[in-house]
């Protein structure tokens, strides 16, 4: 149902209160059976008479004004509501009829004007409430939105566009699951259009099987086949539904789209099902398709790293930035490659480079700093970022790696360098309370320093969001081990070897996703 449905069944209440206000009247009852029964013409030809007769009377003018508004003629419809208030401002549905069709050509401030007149009258008025909303929603305002829905009644879910609209606005504000829930009365028969908004919002709230069903219902239909397609296949990957992620992708391929984003799609779908050099093809064919693309040379070099085949990562980054000699992260991926290569100075180059191309950045900062704890200079490396802290005081990598160099200098315990260490991290986490790897060094230090609780509370936060990671793993055993939780502290260390926490590969881990931190992230909307 469109929005002039909606309008026409809301408005629909005035009528009752016309025709009631003057039942004695033949002509107003007469009217009013016309529009009611889809006898336009008819009616606006009675209507008009009735207005040229008694153009004093403001319920003539306020029918009148329903009328062209179920004809669609809502500018004049306004008109006769404004000349039904003119005669009688007190007349809170002509206001109210006034304040929807605003509403309907836009004129958001005049009808949000009106709508809260109104409310002062009559709070608990749910179309006024509902009017609001869809003002706030479109002004994306969705704290307001998401508060008048709820006081809208069942206007704001019954019809699937306005319960999107609602889902949309407590998604935005974080309302999670009261999303989910308002989702749960979305019914199955939509049309294609809302069935694509439906799958963006389940991908958004991390739904992705039901995302991906909502993409696929939409499919025969929807206009613009290629983007329903890589939208289903998206969500098909992230709902781990790889096999049919691939299946979708070949259709699409098959019917000529050659989208450099949809190879780049197929690579992740083949690596994630074990499939690499299909994978490395996929991803070749993408940088063949558009060579300006930095995405998906990132994306192959990343490969590379991944199993190790840096010197094709080499070339990759050579060929990409022949096409792009000014793309600083190009310089970050090639002087990983160059770093995980164990080739320090050649790294340190790039890294250099691509801060003289990104000076805002901190990464390549980073980046130099880890490749100087590698080369067993971890003091150089903690001077060096504590310059780029100053210059990039909300960067939690910056203040990560701060953290890690000061760690590997080994400072004493209760020294000044141990305390910044922790402060470093602290502030790492502040930052982005998501990142593992500083929860999981700071409990490291706090049980170095006998803080056995607090070690505890960091390293099983850091655990939670990293539960596969074998140096957190390992470090929480020991912490649980000490403060006497001695059967989960078994469970973990069954769970992992004992993890070297100061060899260099721990380094190189972290370089890999800091690299990939730097990397464009994938968007279901396309």
């Amino acid at each position: 149902m469109n929005l002039l449905a909606k309008l026409t069944l809301i408005i629909s209440l005035a009528f009752y209160g016309a025709s009631t206000i003057s039942a004695q009247d033949a002509d107003y009852r007469t009217a009013t059976s016309l529009i009611q029964q889809g006898q336009i013409t008819q009616g606006l030809a009675l209507l008009r008479r009735m207005a040229a007769q008694r153009p004093t009377d403001p319920q003539v003018h306020n029918l009148l004004g329903i009328a062209l508004t179920t004809a669609g003629k809502m500018q004049e419809a306004n008109e006769e509501f404004k000349r039904a208030l003119a005669l009688n401002p007190k007349l809170f549905s002509v206001l109210k009829n006034l304040a929807l069709n605003e509403l309907a050509l836009g004129q958001l401030e005049d009808a949000k004007r009106h709508f809260e007149s109104l409310l002062t009258l009559s709070p608990h008025d749910r179309a006024c409430h509902w009017g609001l909303a869809e003002i706030a929603f479109a002004k994306r305002d969705f704290a307001q939105a998401a508060l008048h829905y709820e006081r809208s009644g069942d206007l704001a879910w019954k019809e699937p566009t306005t319960l999107l609209k609602f889902a949309s606005s407590y998604t935005e504000t974080g309302q999670r699951d009261r999303a989910l829930a308002l989702l749960e009365k979305l019914p199955a028969d939509i049309d294609a259009k809302l069935q694509f908004e439906a799958g963006l919002l389940f991908a958004k709230l991390g739904k992705f099987d039901l995302s991906a069903r909502r993409f696929a219902a939409a499919r025969s239909d929807f206009p613009d086949q290629y983007r329903v397609g890589y939208n289903l296949a998206f969500a098909q990957l992230k709902a781990g539904e790889f096999a049919t992620a691939i299946g979708t992708i070949e259709e699409l391929l098959a019917k000529g789209y050659r989208q450099a984003e949809l190879y780049n799609l197929l690579a992740q779908a083949y690596e994630a099902s074990g499939r690499t050099n299909e994978a490395y093809e996929a991803l070749r064919l993408a940088t063949a398709s558009d060579p300006t693309d930095e995405a998906n040379y990132l994306d192959l070099i990343t490969l590379c790293l991944k199993h190790q085949s840096y010197d094709l990562g080499l070339k990759i980054a050579d060929i990409g930035l022949r096409h792009l000699p000014n793309s600083y992260r190009l310089r970050l991926h090639r002087g990983a490659v160059w770093a995980l290569k164990g080739e320090y100075e050649e790294a340190m180059q790039d890294f250099e480079i691509a801060s003289r191309l990104a000076p805002d950045n901190g990464l390549p900062a980073v980046a130099r700093g880890m490749v100087l704890i590698q080369m067993g200079k971890a003091a150089e490396a903690v001077e060096l970022l504590r310059r780029q802290s100053a210059k990039s005081p909300n960067d939690p990598l910056v203040f990560w790696f701060l953290g890690e160099a000061l760690d590997y200098s080994g400072p004493a315990p209760g020294s000044a360098e141990e305390k910044e260490a922790i402060e470093a991290l602290e502030r790492a986490i502040e930052l982005d309370a998501d990142l593992p790897q500083p929860r999981a060094l700071l409990g490291k230090l706090l049980l170095r320093r006998g803080e056995t609780a607090k070690a505890v509370e960091e390293l099983e936060r850091a655990f939670k969001l990293a539960p596969d990671d074998p140096t957190t793993t390992y470090l929480l055993a020991q912490a649980l081990q000490k403060s006497g939780e001695a059967e989960r502290a078994k469970q973990l260390f069954a769970k992992v070897s004992r993890a070297r926490t100061r060899e260099l590969e721990t380094t190189r881990l972290n370089l890999i996703r800091v690299i990939n931190s730097e990397m464009r992230s994938n968007r279901v909307e396309r």
